[in-house]
Formats: C-alpha cells, sequence, structure tokens
C-alpha cells in the first residue's frame, strides 16, 4: 500500500507533465521547496513565456479551492510569481502507486485557477490539456489587459486634469516650476514658452499624485500617523498632505519621494474652490492606483513621464521603453553568462549595476526585475529559502546606482523602487541628481571623465543654479558633497542622442552663452581624458567611454543607442573601443515598420547591445543577432521572445541555413542567428542589415564575391571591387554650398539639384540647374575653392541619401559632369576609364545585386530615411568593370541604351517592375547568372524599402 502523501509532490509531477508538454520550462530542476518554510514559498516554481509561475495545490476537501487561491494570490501579490496556479486534486491520487502517479495525473480531472495581476479567476474543471490551454489564453490575456496599462491611463487622466485648472494661471505655473527645478531665474522663466510651462505643471501633477499613492500605502504601517486616502474627508487633502508628508519627512524615512511633493503642494494657490478640486481628484485616483497591488511594482510614473517631457528632445533624451528595457536587461542578466551564484544573497548583492543617464530610472528597474528573476528561480530550484525583503534592501542600497541631471525623474526613480517594497526600510539609494550648467559649468555625468570621484556642492536640484549642485537620494534626506562611480559589473545606458548637428544641438536646453560654455569644456574633458569617443557621433559616444571607463574585466556594457552606431562614420571610435576591449554577446534591431525605435517618443532607428569586457580568450565566441519583425509592445512579449532565445539552439548565419523563427502563439516576432565574433568584428551592420535572414545571407557572400540564391544548388562567383578602386567621390552637400550658390541662369557650372521622387524616373538625366561661385565666404564658413571642387564632378551620380519608400533610382548618369547637394559625384579615374564604364556601373548600381549590396551599406536614420556616407561608399563592393571584356562592357551599354528613358517604379514595386526586371536580366546575361527574380522580391518586402511589416 502506497504511503499517503502530500499535495507539493503532485505539484511537482504536474510541473513535469507541462514540461513534457513544453509548456514550461523548469529552473535547473523541478523541486518543491520543503516542509519546514511554513509556506513562505510556492511548492513549485517554473517558468511559462519567462514569466515566474508558482503552483499552489490542495487535496481534495473542505475549503481546498479557497486554500489554494488564497495561496496563489499571495505569491502574485508579494511579487514571487507572476502568475499562480492554484490546484484541487483528486483525493485518489494521495494514495496511487508513485509508478503511476505521472499516468494517473495527465487523466485526472483537476479543479483550476489562474491568478495574475490583472486579477483572480474562477475554478473551471478540467485535465492537463485543459491547463495547458488556460495558460497560453492567460497570457494571451494579459498581453491584452495590460494591469499597467490601466493604472498608466488613469494616471494620464489625473495629470491631465490637473495641468488643465494651473493652465490659466501665470502665478501658480511659476511657483510650480521654480519648484522642480530650483532657483531659475526670473529672466529664464520668462523666456519658457507656453508648452514648457505645461509640461512643468504636469510633472508637478505626477509628483504629487506619486506622493499620494505612497502616503496611502503608509498608512497601513502609520495609521495613528499617516491617514488612509478613503478616510481623507472631501477638502481636507491639502491640510492633511501638508501636516502628515511633513511628519513623514521628520519621522519615517521617505524624503525622496515627499520633499518635492511637499514644495509643490506649497507652491500652489488654494484661493480658489478649483485648486482644492483638483488636488482632490488627483487623491481619488490615487486611491484607485494604490488598490492595484501588483501594478505598482512596475514603472508606472516613468510611462507617463517619459510622454509628459514633450520638450525633452532639448535634452536629446528619449526614455528607454519598458519592452525594450525587459529585453535588454534578460538578456544582459541572464543568468548562466555569469559565474555568480544567483542563490547566494551575499553574491547578488555585491554586484553593482549603474546607470549614468537613468531618468525615472525605467533601466534600473528592469534590471532589478531580472534580478529577483535570476534569485528566485535559482533559491526555489535548490530548495533555499527565499528572502525578498533582503534583497529588495540590496538592491536599493548597494547594487543599482543612477545619475541624471533631472530632479524630477530621479525623485520619481527613488519612489518606484520603493514602491516595489514599501515596507523594507533603506538607509540610503544610490541616485544622483547630478549638477547641469552653472558656473563651472557642470556637465551631469560627463564629469566623470574627470574621475569616479566628482566633488560638487551640495543641495537639492537645479539646472539653472549659480553653481550647480548634487543631490543623492538617502533614507531620511539629501547627504553628501560628492558622488561616486563604483567599479561596475554592469553598465547599462540610454544616453542622450543629441550631436551638434542642424537645430540638435549638444546642451540644446541650455541658454546659448552657457551651452557655448558647456560644449567648450566637453571639448576639453574628451581631449584631457585621453577616451575613444567622438563629439560628432554625439554626447551618446562620450557616455560609453565613460562606462567603459567603470565596468571591470569580465563586466557588461548594455546599451540602447542609435542604429547608426552599427555602421555610421561618426561611431567608428566607438566600435573600435568596443572591438579592442569586449566581445559582442548581443545585438537586437528592429525591422518593425510600426516601431523602428526602443525608447519612448521618437521614431529614430535604434539598437541594443550586449557586450562583455574580456580582452583575451575570445575566438570561438558567437555573438547573437536578433532582428526583430514585430518590436515588443509590452514586456510580456519581450519575455516570451527572451524565452523563445533560451529554449532554441541557433544556427550560424555564415555556416549554416535557415534561422530560428521567434514565434509568440502565431505571431512570428522574428529571427535569430549567431555569428563568429571574427566576422562580427570585420561589420557590425551587415547581419542587421534585413529582416530576412534568407536575405542578409545573400548579402554576405555577394559582398565576398559569391552569388548565393535560396534554393539554388550552386553559387557564381562575381569580380568585385571597392568602389573607391575605379574612381573618386566628389565632395560633400557642405562644400559645394561653401563654394557656390545655385541659379538658374547659365554658367560654366552644371549642376544636378534635388532628388525628387516624382521626376527623377528614369537612369537617363540631364543637369537641371547652375551654379554660381561664391566670391567671399558665408558667415561663420570657409570659402571653398572652384578650382578644388569642380574637378571632382562627374556624370555618374550615386544617391547620397533617400526616402526608400517613394524614391526609384539610387545612380543616374549625366549627359555631362555635374555636382549636386544630395547625391555624390564621381569621377572614374584614369586606370578605370575603359569604355563604357560609366553606364555599365549605373546599370549595375540599379540592379537588384547592387541594391542588395548598397542597401547593406545604409546608415539608417528612421527606417527607410537612409544616408550612404562617402567612406562606407568608398569602401562598398561594386561589379570591377575592369575585369570585364570589351564585349561585356558593350552589352551592358546596349542594355543601358534600351533602358534609360524608360520609368521605374519605386523600390516597394520593384517585384513588379517590368523595367528592373529587364536591368536584372542583362547583368544576369552577360555575367552568366541565374534568374534573379526571387532576389527581386525579397528585398521589395523588406521593411526598410517598403515600410510595411512582413
Amino acid at each position: 500500500m502506497p504511503t499517503s502523501r502530500r499535495q507539493e509532490v503532485l505539484n511537482v509531477v504536474l510541473a513535469q507533465l507541462l514540461q513534457d508538454r513544453g509548456v514550461v520550462a523548469a529552473p535547473e530542476s523541478i523541486t518543491y521547496a520543503g516542509t519546514d518554510q511554513k509556506r513562505q514559498m510556492p511548492d513549485v516554481i517554473v517558468n511559462f513565456q519567462g514569466l515566474r509561475t508558482a503552483i499552489e495545490g490542495e487535496i481534495a476537501g473542505p475549503q481546498a479551492r479557497e486554500k489554494a487561491a488564497k495561496l496563489a494570490t499571495h505569491r502574485v501579490e508579494t511579487g514571487v510569481s507572476h502568475i499562480g496556479i492554484g490546484v484541487v486534486y483528486p483525493a485518489s491520487l494521495r494514495e496511487t502507486d508513485f509508478a503511476q502517479l505521472k499516468h494517473e495525473l495527465a487523466h485526472a480531472t483537476l479543479e483550476i485557477g489562474i491568478t495574475t495581476e490583472s486579477g483572480e479567476a474562477e475554478f473551471h474543471a478540467g485535465d492537463i490539456n485543459y491547463l495547458e490551454r488556460a495558460l497560453r489564453s492567460t497570457f494571451e490575456q494579459l498581453i491584452k489587459e495590460d494591469v499597467v496599462a490601466q493604472a498608466v491611463a488613469l494616471l494620464d487622466m489625473g495629470v491631465d486634469s490637473f495641468a488643465s485648472t494651473f493652465s490659466t494661471s501665470e502665478g501658480s505655473m511659476g511657483r510650480i516650476t521654480f519648484a522642480l527645478s530650483g532657483e531659475m531665474s526670473d529672466k529664464d522663466y520668462k523666456k519658457l514658452k507656453l508648452e514648457q510651462k505645461l509640461a512643468n505643471v504636469r510633472v508637478g501633477g505626477l509628483v504629487l499624485i506619486n506622493a499620494m499613492i505612497f502616503h496611502d500605502i503608509l498608512s497601513n504601517a502609520y495609521p495613528n500617523h499617516v491617514t488612509s486616502l478613503r478616510g481623507i474627508p472631501d477638502r481636507k487633502h491639502v491640510d492633511t498632505f501638508q501636516d502628515q508628508w511633513q511628519y513623514i519627512l521628520d519621522e519615517i524615512n521617505f524624503y525622496s519621494i515627499f520633499h518635492l511633493a511637499r514644495q509643490i503642494l506649497l507652491s500652489i494657490s488654494y484661493s480658489h474652490f478649483s485648486s482644492h478640486q483638483a488636488i482632490g481628484q488627483l487623491a481619488k485616483i490615487a486611491q484607485q492606483i494604490s488598490e492595484q497591488k501588483t501594478a505598482l511594482r512596475h514603472d508606472l510614473m516613468g510611462r507617463v513621464y517619459h510622454r509628459l517631457l514633450s520638450e525633452a528632445k532639448y535634452l536629446g533624451t528619449y526614455y528607454t521603453s519598458i519592452p525594450a528595457a525587459t529585453l535588454l536587461l534578460k538578456l544582459a542578466l541572464r543568468p548562466s553568462g555569469w559565474d555568480t551564484n544567483w542563490a547566494d544573497l551575499k553574491q547578488v548583492g555585491d554586484l553593482k549595476v549603474a546607470d549614468l543617464a537613468c531618468g525615472t530610472g525605467t533601466l534600473l528597474m528592469a534590471a532589478a526585475d531580472t534580478l529577483i528573476d535570476n534569485y528566485v528561480n535559482q533559491a526555489s530550484a535548490t530548495g533555499k529559502k527565499v528572502q525578498l525583503s533582503k534583497l529588495h534592501q540590496s538592491i536599493a542600497e548597494s547594487i543599482l546606482y543612477g545619475y541624471d541631471v533631472l530632479p524630477s525623474a530621479i525623485h520619481l526613480t527613488a519612489s518606484t523602487l520603493a514602491l516595489r517594497s514599501p515596507d523594507v526600510p533603506f538607509k540610503k539609494m544610490n541616485l544622483f541628481a547630478l549638477p547641469h550648467g552653472g558656473k563651472g559649468p557642470k556637465l551631469g555625468s560627463l564629469e566623470f571623465l574627470s574621475g569616479n570621484l566628482v566633488q560638487m556642492p551640495l543641495d537639492l536640484s537645479g539646472a539653472y543654479r549659480q553653481e550647480a549642485p548634487a543631490e543623492q537620494v538617502t533614507g531620511k534626506g539629501k547627504a553628501s558633497n560628492y558622488t561616486t562611480l563604483p567599479d561596475l559589473d554592469l553598465c547599462v545606458m540610454n544616453p542622450p542622442f543629441v550631436r551638434s548637428v542642424g537645430g540638435n544641438l549638444l546642451f540644446g536646453s541650455m541658454p546659448d552663452a552657457d551651452r557655448a560654455k558647456m560644449q567648450t569644456r566637453l571639448k576639453d574633458l574628451v581631449k584631457k581624458s585621453k577616451v575613444k569617443a567622438n563629439i560628432t557621433a554625439g554626447l551618446g559616444s562620450v557616455f560609453v567611454a565613460i562606462g567603459d571607463r567603470a565596468v571591470k574585466e569580465g563586466g557588461r556594457l548594455a546599451l540602447v543607442l542609435p542604429k547608426a552606431l552599427l555602421s555610421g562614420v561618426s561611431w567608428e571610435e566607438t566600435r573600435q573601443l568596443i572591438n579592442a576591449h569586449y566581445r559582442i554577446d548581443y545585438v537586437i534591431v528592429s525591422h518593425d515598420a510600426e516601431r523602428w525605435n526602443f525608447s519612448d517618443s521618437t521614431d529614430l532607428s535604434e539598437v541594443l547591445l550586449v557586450a562583455t569586457k574580456q580582452r583575451n580568450h575570445r575566438n570561438g565566441h558567437k555573438t547573437t543577432i536578433v532582428n526583430l519583425w514585430h518590436n515588443p509592445t509590452t514586456a510580456l512579449e519581450a519575455l516570451a521572445v527572451v524565452a523563445e532565445l533560451d529554449r532554441k539552439t541557433l544556427p550560424d548565419l555564415v555556416e549554416d541555413q535557415g534561422a530560428v523563427s521567434l514565434m509568440l502563439d502565431k505571431t512570428k516576432m522574428g529571427e535569430a542567428v549567431t555569428l563568429a565574433h571574427s566576422e562580427m568584428l570585420k561589420d557590425w551592420f551587415l547581419p542587421c542589415a534585413f529582416a530576412q535572414t534568407d536575405l542578409t545571407r545573400v548579402a554576405y557572400h555577394l559582398i565576398n564575391g559569391r552569388l548565393f540564391l535560396p534554393g539554388q544548388p550552386q553559387h557564381s562567383s562575381l569580380q568585385l571591387c571597392s568602389l573607391r578602386e575605379l574612381g573618386q567621390i566628389g565632395p560633400d552637400r557642405r562644400d559645394i554650398h561653401d563654394g557656390f550658390e545655385v541659379q538658374e541662369s547659365p554658367t560654366p557650372y552644371p549642376t544636378f539639384w534635388g532628388h525628387d521622387a516624382k521626376a527623377i524616373l528614369t537612369l537617363s538625366q540631364r543637369p537641371n540647374q547652375f551654379l554660381q561661385t561664391l566670391s567671399t565666404p558665408k558667415k561663420g564658413r570657409n570659402l571653398r575653392k572652384v578650382t578644388d571642387l569642380w574637378p571632382l564632378a562627374g556624370n555618374v551620380l550615386i544617391a547620397e541619401r533617400m526616402w526608400l519608400k517613394t524614391q526609384r533610382l539610387v545612380a543616374v548618369h549625366l549627359s555631362e559632369p555635374v555636382l549636386s547637394n544630395v547625391w555624390w559625384s564621381f569621377a572614374f579615374n584614369a586606370v578605370s576609364n575603359v569604355s563604357h564604364a560609366d553606364k555599365a556601373l549605373v546599370l549595375w548600381l540599379n540592379s537588384t545585386l547592387g541594391l542588395t549590396v548598397l542597401f547593406a551599406t545604409r546608415d539608417e536614420t528612421r527606417g527607410a530615411w537612409v544616408d550612404f556616407k562617402k567612406p562606407s561608399l568608398g569602401a562598398m563592393p561594386v561589379l570591377d568593370i575592369r575585369a570585364l571584356t570589351d564585349d561585356q562592357r558593350t552589352r551592358l551599354a546596349q542594355a543601358y541604351d534600351r533602358i534609360c528613358e524608360k520609368e521605374l517604379l519605386p523600390f516597394p514595386q520593384m517585384a513588379e517592375d517590368g523595367v528592373r526586371a529587364e536591368i536584372d536580366a542583362a547583368i544576369a546575361e552577360v555575367l552568366g547568372l541565374p534568374d534573379l527574380s526571387v532576389l527581386r522580391k525579397m528585398l521589395g518586402r523588406e521593411p526598410v524599402v517598403c515600410m510595411k511589416r512582413l
């Protein structure tokens, strides 16, 4: 007779059945937490679609449902798990022979209830297959009914209502602005636009509602001194908050949250009923949100704050989206990549993670989430007692470091971190509001160029103060007149993107005089520190160099940067820095035509990059390349992508075939491959050039002189050379404007001006205007001599920048040599100036083979808006015209003559473009290549070409 068993054993077997069906992934082993831990941990924790999932079971009996549901709900509310499964087992399973238990449980009728952050579900009867379907359905529903999105919608409504109340009160707007920004002068305030003032009022409302939510949570722990929001009478909110927030400041330990909020509260005039009403309305919304306990563990305030700072572009500040942060940090802190015992609190507590431009802490919160995941998963797998309170304290006091120039953002970071475990006291947080501007002038985190310890006078906030101060968040107030940058295990950043190009100015939020001083100081610091960074790329390049100096050997960089990092000329020094000292672990790009970006409030193309500081022993390492077709819109989708990467073996881009499809139910989220690190060092952009891995593979081999078409058993060889071997690329637009001005009257200097997609339809073109030489330099510029510029004119033009969705031609042939403002002129050298070279080259560049190579050489700014930089074009492989026979060149010229006046369709229509098919047929016939139509179809459906999702 078998021994009567506890329900914990049944939970383990249930988890094994789910694992057998590919529904869940267990930690190192499925094991129950033990019977001597007083139920502090679930019986079993497994992983479902990247979510910690707790199984809590009861044997059928009195109140079995209630007990299982209560435990499952508790696991979710306390953050131990994201999903709680309450199960009631038939009593008969208690006596089943162990050898038959798995079979019997697989066919048993269970009572199942699933709890998530969205709420507790009713129990239903079903077998293991029902549970599998219910879990998948739950995940889909979680994505649709994001509890965080609901809370954010409430916050948005409250902040907008608050702002509308004070939008006509210049006095209130001014006082709120002064409370947020320190000692701003009246002169500087008067320079603000109305939308900037309103943005400040919205931020003020957000700070207030944030403090109200925390106030309501503290009322549970301090009922005699802190009144719950529900218990505050109407029109008493203002007096109650003023008095009780002062008590909290004096007697408890949340200065970081309540000091700024109280200052804002005191700045508002309450002479009108509407002011009291606005505060009361915020309190009601705060009450609704505080009752959604699971939502409070998320970066609610950051999501709203990102949208409120409509003027953030002046700082170049684009805040990381929650899904992107989740994806980046889950990969950067992937447990198997670290020599850390994640079940050991001391080892985890010794880690140091910093964000040098943390904003509201989105990346830091994603790091905290991942640290908790790693700890809970490994602790539960090894049967250790999980001590979440101690981990929360370590995360707040010793692990996370955050730096930013916006004090309001730092305050919200502190509150989001504290809200994760409001009953855990902390002595300090390593969160610093750094000085920006002032007499120095100070440069925020960029001051770390001068060393890891930066001396600063103490104060609360203030980008506009004469002596810009620093603030460290502590338990009872601000402290320390310096800030440190410790040796880091992980530096994670989405640094400012600003660069001195056009209206996108370095330190553009500052007054003109201050900005000039700050730019000069930055140049001096970069020069003196000898870091490998290029200010032309923007502040991001400098931030990466600072992060590198702080990261330990074996530590990591986890970055959100413009996609230009992968190929941009100005980012070359940053690539060299990482190539010299790191192995590149992950590169993730979005080919989602609806979301090229990983930051909120921008549509710039971006990249996520993870690299480990490892100067030696990089041979054999492979970089994981993730090309997203659908950029995750929720953290749950991001977790599912990581889960797919974890459980699948990835093929090599060069040596293997195919790619791993990253699936979320029936939606393909993207494709993933690996690439040998030695290949990655040669070209960062190529493996990310296209969404379709097969097309990327074609481009790789084509660049190396081989044509591999999908499904073709053999390859063809091509004789290619770099474009610069054939001749010289002409001057850029800046040089043209420094030497000429455009006019319609004839001069000796014809030009081809502009790139009108509706007008430039054929390979053959004629000059459309003329250039007049300048006699005096333009203001602030040097005069360029015509004798330096005109010899670079050519009758072949190659596009400098393009909007791929509408345009049709990447190269044109001119009836006579010209210069241009948006096309690169190309002049053949003496050796390459063979018969028909110009026509053959134009035909090649506009063929599908030429387009594939050219598009794989692009600098991508915003999806289909791309640039082709002179150094990249010069190195780009093209058909070696010199290696062709006279007959081959003649046949290509004849093909050009037949086609040159025929109108081509825009690139997205290349698959059905008869003229482009003629070009490909001519190239294929002369070079002895197979039919190129399959490649033309693939290229035409690429999102960067057609601006449509795959």
